[in-house]
């Protein structure tokens, strides 16, 4: 029969067998065997040591290294635990840890941690509530309320929600999806067709704007303000159809300024509704857009020169056959803003305070100042907020910087659009509106008789004679006041006497009016009343034409610098080496010409981008012994040696034969 032995040194108390239930202290150098049951009421100081323990639960304080606990099913429920290190699991509450306890744990459950942590803490989820001291961890996922300080650099914080009442220190460069996205800039490049605007990385957009492009967005939140600040250059933008402009219409693009890389012009956009409707303005608009140098040469016929007198630029021997002289020498202009001139005559602006100067010939109250005297030395205009201005042979169209349009000179066929068929020598208002386009190429009279203009909504209209359709009406009704082309999305126009030009936003090219030897571009000598597409997508200007009465021949640019001409040839003013006639549009050799081009009807000047300057077609050139000639150029020929003239489109203007262009400064 079996039974159970217990081996007592200096026994004390009372105890009692089968089992061991002992009173005192045990000072057995071993103990042999399960403990079963429950081991309690154990004070602090008591010394027990066991060699095995497996008993289902343990209550009491340990002192010494608690080891070799395993799986998660073990349950050890202490009171203190004092031992230097701990390994294993354990779930509940680890509190009151002081000092620099080491704590190494397996899987750690426990709903709240007090302490110093080195090492990873990961897996917390949202709520998890961390109280620590110093955390060291290479990495923290999780939510952190309270303070988030003294946090250095490369150290990796990957959080939930931030909620610290402090301050967060750093750049700030490698935070996403943090504060508002109103204040981070991305930078974008216009894509050809749609350029998508991604809101989720950031709200103030700067746009090169390198392509003709519609704008689009995405990831548009509720409520937000989106800022775009656009770099200037020819290039065209369609806004998407939700946005309601201020004043009625989308503002004017300012259009390339190779003088100032800065010059930006910056755009505003709220939406209250996740982008269903988005409310529009123009923020800013910085287009140091001035010349120091305005430089003429040919006839000073009424002294257009603008040098109070008469005398013509002396000739040379090479080309362009005469000396280009300063213009405006009388007046103490010393920024040009938009100059124009036709027939005798040059308009410019006085880039410092926005007044409008006028000299040469005054046939028809050309000069604005309400008589017909022509003069040698420039006057002002009434006003001093002008914009934009330009001149056809008779007839004067200018905005101010309010929106407004203006017209004077001859209106005997209404191209004057006030309602009637008077002449006019001082400005008067068109209409009431106050949403006119202002660019360069914004607005266009033919020679004589009729004119154009473009306002903000991208709307075109017409007025005027159109005895051969072309203002574009789908008849030959003569207008005395603006009517409409059909379209939107319209961004430059010129007149010409019987057919006109106009460029859309997407970079098609179209034409319409009178055929005769193809001079509308479209493969045919067939008259139209309403607006044809010539065939391309990339067209960036069309020549100005401002004095010749036939005007048949054409030259126009693409934005891949190529320059293509069409028409009447009989100079060889198309440039292709020989006097063919073409019906539709012909490359010019060549990759750098700019948008500046202008002509009469058998010559033509233009910019390359290099700032050189070429001419094609029949010239008068006056020698160095002033005799003069005829010279006629069926390819491009360079016109003299310098390269500081201007690229921008409109920059070169024909007065009858003389010339004026700016040069860059």
């Amino acid at each position: 029969m079996s039974q159970e032995k217990a081996q007592l040194i200096a026994p004390q108390g009372h105890f009692t067998v089968p089992g061991l239930n002992v009173a005192g202290v045990v000072t057995a150098s071993s103990f042999s065997g399960n403990c079963t049951g429950t081991a309690s009421s154990i004070a602090k100081g008591t010394n027990v040591v066991v060699g095995v323990m497996t008993a289902s639960s343990f209550v009491g304080d340990v002192t010494g290294n608690v080891t070799g606990i395993g799986s998660n099913t073990d349950n050890l429920d202490v009171g203190i635990v004092t031992a230097t290190s701990f390994a294993g699991n354990f779930t509940g509450i680890g509190s009151g840890l002081t000092g620099t306890p080491n704590v190494v744990a397996g899987v750690v459950t426990a709903t709240k941690f007090v302490g110093n942590t080195p090492g990873t803490v990961s897996k917390l989820a949202d709520g998890t509530n961390i109280n620590v001291g110093v955390i060291t961890a290479t990495k923290f996922v999780g939510n952190t309320p309270g303070l988030a300080g003294g946090i250095s650099a490369a150290q990796n914080i990957n959080v939930g929600v931030l909620t610290a009442t402090g301050g967060l220190y750093g750049d700030g460069s490698g935070l996403t999806g943090a504060g508002s996205t109103a204040f981070i800039r991305q930078s974008v490049t216009a894509q050809a067709g749609t350029t998508t605007i991604n809101l989720n990385l950031g709200n103030i957009i700067y746009l090169t704007h390198s392509n003709n492009t519609t704008i689009a967005f995405s990831n548009v939140p509720t409520a937000t303000d989106v800022t775009i600040v656009r770099t200037l250059t020819d290039n065209t933008i369609t806004w998407p159809a939700a946005v309601k402009w201020n004043g009625g219409g989308a503002p004017t693009l300012l259009g390339n300024n190779p003088r100032s890389p800065s010059a930006a012009q910056v755009f505003n956009l709220t939406t209250p509704d996740g982008g269903t409707t988005w409310y529009g303005y123009e923020e800013m608009s910085n287009d140091p857009l001035y010349w120091t140098g305005l430089y003429v040469f040919g006839d000073n016929n009424s002294g257009c020169f603008g040098n109070n007198n008469e005398t013509d630029s002396s000739g040379n021997d090479s080309l362009p056959g005469m000396t280009p002289i300063e213009a405006f020498q009388s007046t103490d202009i010393t920024k040009f803003g938009q100059i124009n001139g036709s027939y005798y005559s040059i308009i410019g602006i006085n880039a410092e305070n926005k007044t409008l100067w006028a000299v040469g010939a005054n046939d028809y109250g050309m000069l604005g100042v309400n008589d017909k005297t022509e003069r040698s030395s420039p006057v002002q205009v009434p006003g001093t907020t002008w914009r934009s201005t330009y001149t056809g042979r008779t007839v004067v169209l200018a905005t101010k910087t309010d929106g407004t349009l203006w017209t004077w000179g001859r209106g005997t066929e209404g191209q004057l659009g006030h309602g009637d068929t008077s002449n006019i020598s001082s400005p008067v208002q068109v209409g009431s509106g106050t949403d006119w386009a202002s660019g360069a190429r914004s607005f266009s009279s033919a020679p004589t008789n009729s004119a154009f203009a473009i306002k903000t909504d991208g709307t075109l209209w017409a007025m005027g004679y159109n005895n051969k359709g072309q203002l574009g009406q789908n008849n030959t009704t003569q207008y005395n006041s603006p009517r409409q082309i059909p379209g939107t999305t319209w961004s430059k126009v010129d007149a010409r006497p019987e057919h006109s030009f106009a460029i859309k936003t997407d970079g098609t090219l179209w034409s319409w009016g009178y055929n005769a030897y193809g001079k509308l571009g479209l493969s045919n000598t067939t008259s139209y009343s309403s607006p044809v597409q010539i065939p391309g997508t990339t067209w960036r200007s069309i020549d100005r034409h401002t004095q010749g009465y036939n005007a048949d021949s054409a030259w126009a640019t693409k934005t891949d610098g190529t320059m293509w001409v069409w028409g009447y040839n009989s100079q060889g003013e198309l440039g292709q080496n020989n006097r063919t006639v073409y019906s539709s549009p012909k490359q010019i050799p060549g990759t750098t010409w700019s948008a500046a081009v202008s002509a009469h009807s058998q010559a033509m000047f233009a910019v390359k981008t290099d700032g050189t300057l070429w001419g094609l077609g029949n010239f008068l050139l006056k020698k160095a012994d002033n005799s003069t000639n005829w010279n006629k150029f069926s390819s491009p020929v360079q016109i003299g040696s310098g390269t500081s003239w201007d690229p921008t489109d409109g920059r070169i203007i024909l007065s009858a034969y003389s010339w004026a262009l700016v040069q860059s400064i």
